[in-house]
């Protein structure tokens, strides 16, 4: 029986990366290869959710995407590469990890990458309109410049966020819904758990190579989510209009000004 091709994960011990090992493992058509941090051990949780991910197969490897080093050992054998790397830690991890991640990948031979994307498209957007997907457009252009494959992912919003403090959308200890513009302006959005099984897919297909999988579990509206919501939870939100578009804007700016001087 001829061996199956290997994937390199980073980001394993994340929310999402945790989320497409078991995909890729369920799909059974790639056998994996997760690289941690030396430190990661120290977490009792993540510990032991990577020997869970051992007992499956999963080969664990020490590196780190600041330790060039690390990543060439980790490349080695390697058919392809997803990035689940937390967009959130940092901005080195995200642009420089990624872009070591490249350069080992290219030096040993990797044929594609799935970068640390999940996002909307960022290619129809322009530089400094929003600056987390500026660094998804940087490592893009470095990817596409290589000699590897790519395939990106993208998912418009994490259904899940929606809900989350991070959006400031929903506050449910204040109990309301908070929303910027006219709430009619749809948006594609697509759960946490879907998405890793569509990265499974992509990556064990190579029509996927030098590709974007757009996908949307569903495309909804401000005021259509808080219809939904409370239809299905019977429970009535306070709504508060935070202003137009262009008052989101300005806000924006001024959340711009804000950390620029506090750096």
């Amino acid at each position: 029986m001829a061996a199956k091709p290997v994937v390199l994960l980073v980001g394993i011990t994340g929310m999402m990366g945790d989320k497409i090992a078991s995909a890729i493992l369920d799909k059974g058509k790639m056998d994996l290869i997760a690289i941690v941090r030396p430190n990661s051990s120290n977490n009792a949780s993540k510990q032991q959710r990577l020997d869970e991910f051992k007992a499956r197969g999963v080969v664990i490897v020490e590196g780190d995407l600041l330790d060039k080093p690390s990543l060439f050992k980790a490349c080695e054998g390697v058919e392809a590469i997803v990035s689940a790397a937390n967009a959130s830690a940092n901005d080195k991890i995200m642009v420089e990890g990624q872009t070591n991640l490249i350069e080992a990948a290219e030096a040993k031979g990797v044929k594609r990458m799935i970068p640390s994307d999940y996002s909307v498209d960022y290619r129809k957007l322009d530089w400094g309109d929003n600056y987390n997907l500026d660094l998804r457009q940087k490592v893009f252009n470095i990817l596409e410049q290589s000699n590897l494959s790519y395939t990106l992912i993208l998912n418009g919003c994490f259904t899940e966020i929606l809900f989350s403090p991070y959006l400031q959308v929903f506050d449910f200890e204040a109990g309301t819904f908070n929303y910027w513009g006219d709430g009619e302006t749809v948006f594609d959005t697509t759960t946490t758990d879907d998405t890793a099984k569509y990265v499974a897919e992509a990556i064990a297909d190579p029509e996927m190579a030098n590709a974007a999988l757009e996908i949307a579990g569903d495309v909804i509206s401000m005021k259509q989510t808080l219809a939904t919501y409370q239809q299905v939870t019977g429970k009535k939100l306070n709504v508060k209009h935070l202003g137009s578009v262009a008052d989101l804007e300005s806000w924006i700016e001024q959340k711009k000004t804000d950390r620029f001087v506090s750096q």
